[in-house]
């Protein structure tokens, strides 16, 4: 029996879909204005005279950037959703609001419907205290996502809390699972037993797409920081990315950006002391102020 349709969100905004499919970007793209509805199985993008539908099941990633133009660039905020088509094709399609608070809250809803009651094998607590933990094994657990926490509950009724506010690092890594190497998110937070505060670790493994949303959801939490500079949505995104380990070199196919647009901002972080060039070529690498303003993002209110 097919599942019922039921609606979640609705809000008025302005979309682009696509705006790229298969590596290829459409430049003239243009905002198109309409109904932003999001169910428990579709994102439906309704225009005067365009309807276009990104089932659930399709999307891959979200988050970052594709400044396709200069009408784009100037848009302020906007959602980017990494989505496969029916014929296989690698889709991108971009959703924006004129209201940032209705966007993110259409945004958490749609992490939460991605990820709560998928299961994932984790493996916690791996390190206490800097401290490795002993015979430690992976286990199946579910998952959930609410505002700014995540839980996860094991085969063996091990209960796992991690407030967003107590994360100290996040980073996908090479890891070994039951004998195979693979790409885990491994997570460093506080957590306190007996009035001690300790630091531990977990890895969470889980398909690609959920990995990719629940970092994307814990970095949800840089908007919240009051730093003393102003940044750009870009900007944060290559902080964040360089400070979870992706390479310099790496950031524009990360991104999705221009070497060029990604050089000009390499170059204004330099001179407001995030980055700075270890050589050149643009090999860069965060300064404390950088790392500060980071992991400032991962443990702010």
């Amino acid at each position: 029996m097919a599942m019922k349709e039921v609606k979640v969100e609705d809000i008025i905004g302005r979309f682009i879909s696509p705006a790229a499919s298969d590596g290829k970007r459409f430049r003239d793209a243009t905002w198109i204005p309409g109904r932003l509805i999001l169910s428990n199985l579709n994102i439906w993008l309704i225009g005067k005279d365009r309807k276009r539908k990104i089932p659930l099941t399709t999307i891959v990633d979200i988050g970052g950037r594709l400044d396709l133009n200069t009408e784009i660039a100037h848009t302020p905020f906007y959602l980017l959703i990494k989505h496969t088509g029916p014929k296989s094709e690698n889709l991108v399609s971009l959703i924006t609001s004129s209201r940032r608070e209705d966007l993110e809250k259409f945004k958490l809803s749609l992490i939460e419907l991605l990820l709560n009651r998928k299961i994932v094998l984790v493996k916690y607590p791996v390190t206490k205290g800097g401290v490795v933990q002993r015979n430690v094994k992976w286990e199946k657990a579910q998952l959930a996502v609410k505002e700014n926490k995540i839980r996860l509950v094991t085969e063996s009724r091990k209960y796992i809390k991690i407030d967003l506010d107590k994360i100290q690092l996040v980073r996908k890594d090479d890891r070994d699972v039951n004998g195979e190497m693979k790409k885990v998110l491994d997570i460093q937070f506080s957590e306190i037993e007996d009035d001690m505060e300790f630091t531990v670790e977990a890895y969470i493994y889980a398909r690609t797409e959920i990995l990719n949303i629940l970092q994307q959801f814990i970095f949800g939490r840089f908007d919240k920081v009051a730093a003393d500079i102003e940044l750009s949505e870009t900007e944060k995104q290559i902080i964040m990315s360089l400070y979870t380990g992706v390479s310099p070199f790496e950031i524009p196919n990360f991104l999705g950006l221009d070497v060029d647009q990604v050089e000009e901002i390499y170059d204004r972080l330099i001179k407001l002391g995030v980055l700075k060039e270890v050589r050149k070529r643009k090999e860069v690498v965060l300064t404390t102020r950088g790392k500060n303003l980071a992991s400032e993002a991962l443990g702010a209110e």
